[in-house]
């Protein structure tokens, strides 16, 4: 398996089964395999890269109390195609996921920036990109 510069992520959500769901119709379409599912978390991986989905609390003010809290900026995870792009739209529509902006080049990153924001179920902000294609 290739080494991925990037080892992992692990983000926090306070509503794991939805999360599951949603991860779960998104990621496989975008190459990712399923790697384990526990509890309280599950992980998904592709080409050495993982991103763990962890049971938090809900963001407090104090974010070093030594407790898993929701929150990040954003993932973005890249699509081999236009057309996956548009597929996890399709699929993450079916789910009823909230789509903040569609699938469409995003002409201030490139002519070639063709992607999708949407929200996972603890209104954490995913991009699906594809680049160059």
């Amino acid at each position: 398996m290739p080494v991925h510069p990037v080892h992992h992520l692990a983000i926090g959500t306070d509503a794991l089964k939805v999360a599951k769901k949603f991860y779960g119709a998104l990621l496989p379409v975008l190459g990712f395999d399923l790697v384990f599912d526990k509890d309280d978390h599950f992980g998904y991986q592709r080409e050495g890269f993982e991103l763990i989905v962890y049971k938090a609390d809900s963001t407090s003010d104090d974010l070093w109390d030594g407790k898993r809290h929701v929150g990040f900026d954003h993932l973005a995870l890249n699509a081999e195609s236009r057309a996956v792009v548009d597929e996890c739209a399709k699929q993450l529509d079916e789910l009823g996921a909230e789509i903040d902006d569609p699938p469409g080049i995003v002409s201030e990153l490139g002519d070639d920036y063709y992607a999708m924001w949407v929200r996972d179920p603890s209104g954490l902000r995913i991009e699906v990109v594809c680049q160059g294609g």
